[in-house]
């Protein structure tokens, strides 16, 4: 069977029906002898076999038939008035769509949108999504976290072929891959640094609107209270008047980005978030143009301002002779994130408590000949315990960790993902009404399935 024929039954069951002469009942049945008609007469002669052997044969089963044969339709895709008959059902936690990178602009700005069709597509699977998006070219398949979008009130619909239909997915439900994120050069990467610290010294910016957007007094607040904390005197540095009462935490591992998180969970209490901070360099490179996690939430907030208010840090580690650096933390309240990962500015800052943390460099360790699995264990145990500590007695709600030194630094994300897990089973197990680890790739991707092992998401 010709790959023309499918296109062409495909075309005129969801779009064009008048072009062949063949009419829709309202739920986008028609008779399959006018059908098989009509396509002979269009040059796709079809005997009935022949089409029950193409409606059986399609790899994305676009078409059903009739039980007793006499009447088709297209199962979904369509841009002409049908109902399908479909009934709302409950999605499972994340479906996967299939693009291309020409269109990922508009999906950052407004979403996944129908358009003409009835519904967006999306699959159950990423391999499906995969092949949906290489018909376009190079595929990009992106993540929609669709149980919480259907607990937003969004409805679900699941066709006969297992094609998941909604009318729109707003960009907060959408997880896109790293690659989708970040500006592709280093030149573009140390013009948005520049503008956004241009930004933070103006005490203002401009948003796509033409808003003018404030960040003085925020700023001000922020950078005015950050703190240094050190494990060895942190006795001195804790808020003893804080008491918190034991509550349920409800642990997810994401495949998006700590901005994406920040961005998703913005006003659900006192959020915070783990910066993967270099230990020696304010922002890491971000001056420079790099691009991990570190840089990113500098290109896209305050937070530069704010670390740059803790020489002390930088200075000691510096001095500091090995690269498992010092137990040693930056606490930076209320920063406000107003850029996204590909440097786009926010309508509206969100707001976001920043834990800057360096974990041990392994990488730097392992060219020195001085690397050991079990002094670099103890150094990440007792400084996630610094990190979470810091959450509790910040009174910190929501709380973004992630793959934390699993990339650059080198660290095993297997005990990274182990150090936490122990951690929140333990002394922590309670204490935050929401942990969320951000790590990019998603399934598929080994960071991401080694924490989702080891939290069972």
């Amino acid at each position: 069977m010709s790959i023309a024929t499918s296109k062409f039954l495909s075309y005129v069951l969801r779009h064009e029906p008048a072009k062949v002469g063949i009419v829709l009942d309202e739920a986008g049945w028609t008779d399959v002898p006018a059908l098989l008609a009509a396509l002979a007469a269009h040059g796709h002669p079809l005997t009935f076999d022949e089409l029950a052997e193409l409606v059986a044969s399609s790899d994305k089963q676009r078409f059903t038939l009739s039980p007793d044969g006499a009447r088709i339709r297209a199962n979904q895709g369509h841009s002409v008035d049908v109902q399908l008959g479909l009934t709302p059902r409950e999605p499972p936690a994340r479906l996967y769509h299939g693009t291309v990178a020409t269109h990922l602009a508009s999906i950052r700005a407004h979403g996944l949108r129908k358009g003409a069709r009835h519904h967006v597509h999306l699959s159950a699977d990423v391999e499906t999504a995969r092949k949906v998006g290489s018909r376009r070219g190079k595929p990009v398949v992106l993540t929609i976290r669709a149980a919480e979008l259907a607990a937003a009130g969004h409805a679900f619909y699941r066709a006969d072929n297992g094609v998941w239909l909604t009318e729109h997915v707003p960009p907060a439900y959408l997880e896109l891959p790293t690659s989708a994120r970040t500006s592709s050069t280093r030149a573009e990467r140390i013009a948005i640094a520049q503008a956004t610290l241009a930004a933070c010294e103006a005490g203002r910016y401009v948003n796509a609107r033409g808003d003018v957007i404030e960040l003085a007094d925020g700023l001000a607040r922020a950078k005015s209270a950050t703190r240094l904390y050190d494990l060895a005197r942190y006795a001195e540095a804790v808020h003893p008047d804080v008491h918190r009462g034991a509550r349920t935490t409800r642990t997810e591992v994401t495949g998006e980005s700590t901005i994406e998180a920040i961005r998703r969970l913005s006003g659900r209490g006192h959020v915070a978030c783990l910066n993967f901070a270099s230990a020696r360099n304010p922002g890491g490179g971000v001056l420079t143009g790099a691009s991990a996690q570190e840089e990113t939430l500098a290109r896209s907030s305050g937070l530069y301002p704010c670390l740059l208010a803790v020489p002390e840090h930088y200075k000691r580690n510096r001095a500091h002779p090995s690269t498992l650096y010092l137990d040693l933390a930056i606490w930076s309240p209320g920063v406000p994130f107003f850029r996204d990962d590909a440097g786009g500015w926010l309508d509206a800052p969100s707001t976001c408590s920043v834990i800057t943390c360096a974990a041990p460099n392994v990488r730097a360790l392992r060219e020195a000949g001085t690397h050991d699995a079990a002094t670099v264990e103890a150094t990440l145990h007792r400084r996630a315990g610094l990190v979470l500590a810091i959450a509790r007695d910040q009174a910190v709600d929501t709380l973004i960790l992630g793959a934390w030194g699993a990339g650059a630094f080198g660290n095993d994300p297997a005990m990274v993902a182990r150090v936490f897990h122990d951690h929140l089973a333990g002394a922590f197990a309670s204490v935050f009404a929401h942990v969320v680890f951000a790590v990019l790739g998603g399934p598929g991707d080994r960071n991401h399935d080694v924490f989702a092992a080891a939290f069972g998401r």
